[in-house]
């Protein structure tokens, strides 16, 4: 499994983050996590649900800049809490297709020089264990984040993984047990090995 970039996707509060940081640190990976704390309009947008094309266009410089600096360096192995096309997701489900268009065209400037993941693992989840899920780990910014979003979300996700050209492992969330670590990782580790012969 060197030299390989693997990203994770799914719903907002699906557990992303974690799975990440769990086969970074035993594969020994490197870690590339999503960085939303500083896009002011996306807490904006959850609000109000406007600033929705401003706040993709900060997530677009944002990663620009992280992946810049992220991928100066050498890796051997890549975990990613986040796809580099995540903002299209959101932006088809958020924008007029004029603004969309112009994210998509900005999106293919900014990455087209940076590798892409070589495959997905994307967590599916109930719209009830994600609900609970945000609800728990507190921000304030996604508490009024409405049933019909995270279910709109869904179609969109769904949508985009039918067009991605890169192996793709569904998991459901409620199957990873983080007591039994040696299971889990055993159980995933089949997993990428089969989907990276």
């Amino acid at each position: 499994m060197k030299n390989k970039y693997i990203a994770i996707e799914g719903n907002i509060g699906v557990g992303k983050t974690t799975l990440a940081e769990f086969l970074a640190k035993h594969f020994k990976g490197s870690l590339l996590l999503e960085e939303f704390a500083e896009n002011k309009f996306l807490k904006l947008f959850y609000q109000t649900k406007d600033y929705a094309f401003h706040s993709e266009m900060q997530f677009l410089l944002d990663r620009s800049l992280q992946m810049n600096t992220f991928f100066g360096q050498d890796h051997s192995i890549v975990f990613s809490d986040f796809h580099i096309e995540k903002s299209l997701v959101f932006s088809n489900m958020n924008l007029s297709k004029s603004n969309y268009f112009m994210i998509e065209n900005i999106h293919q400037s900014l990455f087209k020089n940076f590798p892409s993941p070589d495959i997905l693992i994307f967590l599916d989840s109930d719209i009830e264990q994600i609900s609970k899920n945000i609800k728990s780990r507190n921000r304030d910014f996604e508490k009024d984040l409405g049933t019909e979003y995270l279910e709109n979300l869904i179609k969109n996700y769904n949508f985009w993984l039918n067009k991605l050209k890169i192996p793709i492992i569904k998991i459901n969330a409620k199957s990873i047990n983080y007591v039994d670590e040696e299971l889990l990782l055993k159980n995933l580790s089949i997993l990428l090995k089969k989907a990276l012969l």
